[in-house]
């Protein structure tokens, strides 16, 4: 009787023991999962994979792939944000008085933090829109310039103008590159940032109306903030340009208005002329609540009979041609333009071209996510650049929804929130005074990333500095708490749930070797 209790405690043993030993493997599974879970190669022939946090929910990512992978010789950085964390914005602006301004986005980044007024400070940033450069669309009088077939003069000085259709913070400072502008290379697309994040891939245009009240009579405006082109009419606002630099033939007039007009979809924008230039007249000045009709070969037939003191009322009308009218009429408050759509509402497009270039991306994935990315070119050795036909093949990679390239080449930078303020996160192709690559160059506008007070937070809430993660310069006033609830980046395994995991395979391990001591005691009598 006495043995059989004894065989019975040892089974009893026995079954404690493989219990604790299938518990010990579970966790310590789940564990290495977790561990490894953070280093996942976010496409398939990543090396080097380096994964940082820049802020609460928000990752950079640095990787390369080898001369022999599909890509060839590439250096990716992908910063990565769930859109609908509270104290997260998406700025795109030059934190300057007009658009035509070029600066680097180091330096937008140093003026949006010192100038903003709204409490954000930024996290990371990447170059925006392309620009009509000299060489090509702005074609400067006696400079001799032919591109795609056109030799016209357009300006007497360079003038840069974003390419497609911006908004900053609610206004649209440009529309997009108009058919007049020769060569014309097609319609423009923007990716729009409403005022909570949501991010969307579109192709709006702006018809713009000028209404001369007094003489009932009523025209069609070709652009805004566009290049003073041939046989067009081109509305000048107060973030556009300071002068726009129309060669000697323009017929423009001058229209005050007293108060500070926004320009957006809907706007009766009211006003009365106060000056007519004609052909061989100087150029007339920007100023602010001012607005410039400017108008080349026959267009000027749509203003020759404005007179001063004549009342103006001008309209402005956004549609999208790819249907999203009404987020893009009353949501939409950032935009930047675009090129070489590869990803669209989750169908991949080959963009056909084998071209090595170094590149800016802005894209949605399917997840709901926002990804800037930047890939380095142009440098035999280092980063060959993202040939054109495998974007495609990164957008399904990548589980992108929506994507496309912004400026690129030169022009690819991306900057991050660092330990001691901020660091240039990739190495441009330009070459600096001495020779080396890194060079950044100035650009007409920038992406920014940035964190503030909760949008979802009580008044009274939102009064105090947000904690960083990484010991960056001093935060501006923002939220204590932590990003909501139902933020994506939240939901993962962080590294105090894999420490966890890992104390406990030890302590399980430990238990378990107790106990089959314990058991053999017991067998050979010693217990």
């Amino acid at each position: 009787m006495k043995k059989n209790k004894t065989e019975k405690k040892a089974n009893n043993h026995k079954k404690l023991l493989s219990a604790f030993t299938i518990l010990m493997a579970v966790i310590t599974v789940l564990s290495c999962n977790a561990i490894y879970a953070d280093e996942t190669k976010p496409i398939p022939e990543a090396e080097n994979v380096k994964v940082s946090e820049l802020y609460n929910g928000v990752t950079l990512t640095s990787f390369e792939v080898s001369q022999n992978s599909s890509y060839t010789l590439n250096k990716f950085n992908i910063v990565e944000f769930d859109p609908d964390q509270s104290d997260l914005y998406i700025d795109v602006t030059n934190m300057a008085d007009y658009s035509n301004t070029l600066k680097t986005v180091m330096k937008t980044v140093e003026d949006f933090n010192k100038n903003n007024g709204e409490g954000k400070k930024a996290i990371a940033a990447v170059n925006g829109d392309l620009w009509m450069v000299s060489y090509a669309h702005a074609r400067v009088e006696g400079s001799g310039t032919t591109y795609g077939g056109c030799s016209d003069a357009v300006v007497t000085e360079s003038l840069t103008v974003p390419r497609g259709f911006n908004m900053y913070n609610g206004e649209i400072i440009t529309s997009p590159h108009m058919k007049q502008e020769t060569p014309y290379e097609g319609d423009f697309q923007s990716f729009g940032f409403t005022a909570d994040n949501k991010p969307y891939l579109g192709q709006p245009f702006v018809a713009v109306k000028t209404n001369n009240i007094t003489q009932d009579t009523s025209k069609a405006i070709n652009g805004i903030n566009r290049l003073p082109a041939d046989n067009a009419l081109v509305m000048y606002t107060d973030k556009g340009v300071l002068s726009n630099y129309s060669i000697n033939d323009a017929y423009e007039v001058v229209i005050d208005c007293d108060y500070d007009y926004v320009v957006k979809h809907g706007a009766l924008i009211k006003g009365k002329v106060t000056a007519i230039c004609k052909e061989g007249d100087e150029n007339p000045q920007m100023k602010e609540n001012r607005i410039i009709l400017t108008a080349r070969g026959n267009a000027e037939k749509k203003i020759n009979d404005y007179k001063i003191g004549d009342e103006i009322e001008i309209s402005v009308t956004v549609k999208d041609s790819f249907g999203n009218h009404e987020v893009w009429q009353n949501e939409i408050k950032n935009a930047v333009g675009g090129h070489m759509v590869f990803a669209r509402d989750g169908k991949y497009i080959d963009l056909g071209s084998a071209s090595y270039y170094p590149s800016t991306i802005i894209a949605e994935t399917n997840s709901g996510n926002v990804m800037l990315i930047e890939n380095d070119g142009r440098q035999n050795g280092y980063s060959l650049g993202l040939r054109h036909n495998d974007c495609d093949q990164l957008a399904k990679e990548l589980d992108l929804k929506n994507a496309f390239i912004v400026d690129g080449g030169g022009s690819a930078t991306m900057i991050a929130l660092a330990e001691n303020g901020y660091k240039l996160v990739n190495r441009p192709c330009d070459k600096d005074s001495n020779g080396n690559y890194g060079a950044t160059r100035t650009v007409v506008n920038s992406v920014i990333l940035s964190y503030g007070k909760d949008r979802n937070a009580p008044a009274e809430e939102a009064t105090s500095a947000p904690t960083e993660n990484n010991g960056g310069a001093e935060p501006t006033n923002g939220p204590t708490k932590a990003p909501a609830k139902n933020d994506k980046t939240n939901n993962k395994p962080g590294k105090g749930w894999n420490i966890a995991l890992i104390v406990g395979s030890i302590v399980c391990f430990g238990i378990a070797v107790v106990l089959a001591v314990r058991a053999a005691n017991k067998k050979f009598g010693k217990d």
